[in-house]
């Protein structure tokens, strides 16, 4: 600020000495210091202006970087709904949504009707410690055969015994799901079973599904 005023009185000061010839012939000639400020003056500010585009680049940049891992990351949530909801046909994002919202709303009618079945206690449908498998018919329906299992819990269960249980001709009809402290208590109503070796074959297809991840580890199997 103080340079600026020097300048400008510089400029205002009148030129003792010279004749009007000389004016004419001769221009006013600025101090080398003012000439340098304004020229500094100048270059801060293209400095600066490229700088702020560069950080509105380097901004737009980081946002659509942030943007692609969100669509990254929610296409991989819906990869893992397709794999855990059971019997789904349609695989699109709409319909993975709407099958969820509905299997949640019956899980928690399920879980209510349970809880008057038992009189307001669980304890009895929650998932015990150790594996265990049980099969027999069901009562109201003789072709349709009821499994109960605990074992731990995996995002890729129910997939797994889908699987497995059609390798065999079977199919699931129906299955009932809970699952605490990562383990899993499920109960699953299979067709297209019938007599001692019906049994063996969903019983075989049942820990062939189970066992999966314990296989890899050398875990003992279900028993």
């Amino acid at each position: 600020m103080v340079r600026l005023k020097q300048l400008e009185q510089d400029i205002q000061q009148p030129l003792g000495g010279y004749n009007g010839s000389a004016l004419c012939s001769r221009p006013n000639s600025l101090p080398q210091a003012a000439v340098s400020t304004i020229d500094f003056s100048f270059k801060s500010l293209a400095r600066k202006t490229k700088s702020k585009a560069e950080a509105k680049i380097a901004s737009d940049f980081k946002h659509k970087i942030a943007e692609r891992h969100r669509r990254l990351r929610i296409s991989q949530q819906y990869n893992k709904l397709r794999t855990v909801l059971p019997n789904l046909i349609k695989r699109d994002k709409a319909s993975v949504l709407g099958e969820t919202i509905r299997q949640i709303r019956e899980q928690k009618k399920r879980v209510k009707e349970m809880k008057a079945k038992h009189r307001g206690s669980l304890e009895a449908v929650l998932p015990g410690e150790s594996d265990n498998l049980s099969l027999g018919y069901c009562e109201k329906d003789g072709s349709l055969v009821k499994a109960t299992f605990s074992c731990e819990d995996r995002a890729e269960l129910i997939s797994d015994l889908t699987r497995e249980v059609r390798k065999v001709n079977g199919m699931v009809v129906r299955t009932e799901m809970v699952f605490i402290g990562g383990r899993n208590k499920s109960v699953m109503w299979v067709k297209g079973f019938s007599g001692k070796e019906g049994m063996r074959k969903l019983k075989t297809a049942l820990k062939m599904a189970v066992d999966i991840p314990k296989n890899k580890n050398g875990k003992p199997c279900l028993c």
